[in-house]
């Protein structure tokens, strides 16, 4: 396949712009090695798909691709697990926490507790700055659609950290305060 110096500019010019948001994405979601990888599988998808993708479109595009990238990376990881077990009859490995290790213990047992597709639809805009048309063309639906998820995952999130027990502050004999999540748009969950 050729690509002019023109088309290989542009490219550089969004991978350049791009890279860092979609490896933040991975590194929230996979270890630091694995997420390096499959930033470069995002981007080589990318380049094969390259003037078939308005340049409007790209970030939500990206997104969606680094979505599918993850999903991809995660089921191989299951399917690798259950052959250890059925070979070396290993039981199942305890998830890692240490990506939301920056984030309190209440908030970290709240958003464990969160449906997966809750924490996707909370997490593209809040953490991933997207807007909340970008994400609801990642996720396949529609901006109406994606504000009802979105209003219905907050709430189901501060109904977790409601119901966690406050961690006790060092020194301290009373609770200290429940962790709250900013929102990219301002709000606290």
């Amino acid at each position: 396949m050729h690509h002019d110096n023109n088309v290989e500019l542009e490219f550089t010019t969004m991978y350049r712009e791009a890279y860092p948001y979609v490896l933040a994405y991975l590194r929230r979601r996979a270890d630091g090695h694995d997420a390096e990888d499959l930033a470069s599988e995002v981007f080589a998808v990318a380049w094969r798909s390259w003037g078939r993708i308005p340049l409007g479109e790209m970030r939500p595009w990206l997104f969606g691709v680094t979505r599918n990238v993850l999903a991809s990376g995660h089921r191989t990881q299951d399917r690798h697990r259950r052959l250890e077990r059925r070979v070396g009859g290993e039981r199942d490995l305890v998830p890692d926490e240490t990506t939301l290790s920056d984030m309190s213990i209440d908030l970290r047992h709240a958003w464990t507790r969160l449906d997966p597709a809750d924490r996707a639809v909370i997490s593209l805009v809040s953490w991933d700055g997207l807007t909340a048309s970008e994400a609801a063309s990642i996720l396949g639906c529609s901006r109406a659609a994606y504000s009802m998820r979105l209003t219905r995952a907050r709430r189901q999130l501060r109904r977790s950290l409601d119901a966690v027990e406050p961690a006790p502050a060092p020194g301290s004999r009373s609770p200290a305060g429940r962790a709250t999540l900013s929102l990219a748009d301002g709000r606290t969950a």
